[in-house]
């Protein structure tokens, strides 16, 4: 067997050594483990082999130091005035350049500090408590709703102003307790298997976020950052806490806002004079004095026998809209059951759109009536496709907002704390040092 190995590899070297080098190195017996080769064949070394073709070239590719130059980071900081308070709004740009020479600007989002004058106190960064086991520390809590905390600032309602300042960071605050509450009790319903299901739909989550942003880690980075104002880390943790809180909707309150047919149809008949609405009547109306405006009278009178029609007359005479009156709801019954004297009811009834009526002759006034318009507009059937989608939808809802409550209340009532209350307080008076004078 050692016989027959040297026997193949000196074989491979001898066709391998022929193809290199060109010769016609022949083994013409092999005896044993012995080899006798032509005397004419030519020798062979480690270089012929090591020596690469004379045809064969390097390329030498040069990269402008622009390219690979740290970018350039511009802050831009401009002072501004609400009310009688002075803030700081700061913008960054970053400039890098492409390989093909051209300039990339990335502008990042503005900020805005309170400008603070000599001897003025301003809370540093701190932590005001945990929720869930996840730290709450003011300036990561305030940034998001800064915008809106210096709009109430501004307000020249200084009462309304503050009580709207302080209504923020406490609806603030209670989303941010029941949004964690919600995740807390849907990560504490996950069975072992479905614990591994979401680790591994968060690592191809978060792979794909990656390959959409650039494909490496620090572009996808870079790109959240400036888009979103998180981390990678954050915002795959971000979508972790949607998709946990979703399926806990669906399993907790969605079977609770199942909407029967019988549901519908009470819901349609409640509102029924909204989806058939009455009738609509513009009514004309065109009054004058018979002392002062005797000429005006004897006007209507001709251009109403030569058949003209109210508005006409109405624009003839320079009556304010046209001479319209009030708009009114056309009942069931029509004219008798509006809310008029008999003598106008005589003079509307049988009375066609844009006809003037006879005159109605008082002891100080001279009135002529006219129907405008009569608008009806279409009713919709229980049994229109839209109207029933359109019920079940506000009914689902309105019973999904009243057991997001319910099952929020519940939760409250289990974990919420007097700690949960000295977080929100504080919270509320770091605000208000902040952003309030």
């Amino acid at each position: 067997m050692p016989c027959a190995r040297s026997l193949v590899a000196l074989q491979i070297v001898l066709s391998v050594a022929c193809s290199v080098v060109g010769c016609g190195l022949v083994a013409s017996s092999l005896v044993g483990c012995s080899s006798s080769i032509r005397p004419d064949a030519q020798p062979i070394t480690l270089s012929d082999f090591a020596r690469p073709p004379s045809n064969i070239k390097t390329d030498v590719v040069e990269i402008s130091p622009e390219v690979v130059a740290e970018p350039e980071v511009v802050t831009d900081e401009m002072e501004m005035s609400s009310g009688d308070r002075d803030f700081v709004e700061t913008r960054r740009e970053v400039i890098s350049q492409n390989a093909d020479g051209k300039s990339v600007i990335d502008a990042t989002k503005s900020t805005f500090e309170r400008k603070l004058e000599p001897g003025q106190s301003w809370p540093v960064e701190g932590l005001v408590g945990q929720v869930n086991g996840r730290p709450v520390f003011a300036n990561a809590f305030l940034e998001p709703i800064a915008d809106r905390l210096l709009s109430a600032a501004a307000l020249r309602d200084r009462v309304e102003g503050r009580r709207v300042f302080v209504e923020l960071v406490r609806l603030s605050f209670k989303d941010l307790v029941d949004n964690e509450l919600i995740v807390a009790d849907a990560e504490s319903k996950l069975s072992p298997e479905q614990q591994q299901g979401l680790f591994a739909w968060l690592r191809s989550f978060q792979e794909e976020t990656i390959a959409e942003r650039g494909g490496s880690r620090a572009a996808a980075e870079a790109s959240l950052e400036a888009e979103e104002s998180q981390t990678l880390e954050q915002f795959v943790q971000q979508k972790r806490d949607i998709a946990l809180v979703r399926r806990l909707m669906n399993e907790r309150i969605e079977p609770r806002t199942i909407v029967s047919w019988r549901d519908i149809v009470q819901e349609y008949e409640r509102r029924r004079a909204e989806f058939n609405p009455p009738p609509v009547m513009k009514l004309g109306r065109i009054r004058l004095n018979p002392r002062t405006d005797a000429e005006a009278i004897a006007k209507v009178k001709a251009l109403a026998a030569e058949g003209k029609s109210f508005s006409a007359i109405a624009t003839e005479l320079k009556v304010t809209d046209g001479g319209l009156w009030q708009t009114f709801d056309y009942p069931t019954d029509g004219i008798a059951g509006m809310p008029f004297t008999d003598a106008m009811k005589e003079r509307l009834t049988g009375l066609g759109v844009d006809v003037i009526s006879a005159p109605l002759e008082q002891r100080e006034l001279v009135v002529w009536l006219g129907i405008l318009a009569l608008d009806r507009p279409p009713s919709r059937s229980l049994f229109d496709r839209d109207v029933q989608l359109q019920l079940r939808s506000e009914l689902e809802g309105r019973r999904r907002a009243i057991e997001r409550q319910r099952y929020l209340d519940s939760l409250r009532s289990r974990w919420v704390t007097d700690e949960i209350g000295e977080m929100e307080r504080r919270l509320v008076e770091i605000a208000l040092e902040r952003y309030w004078r």
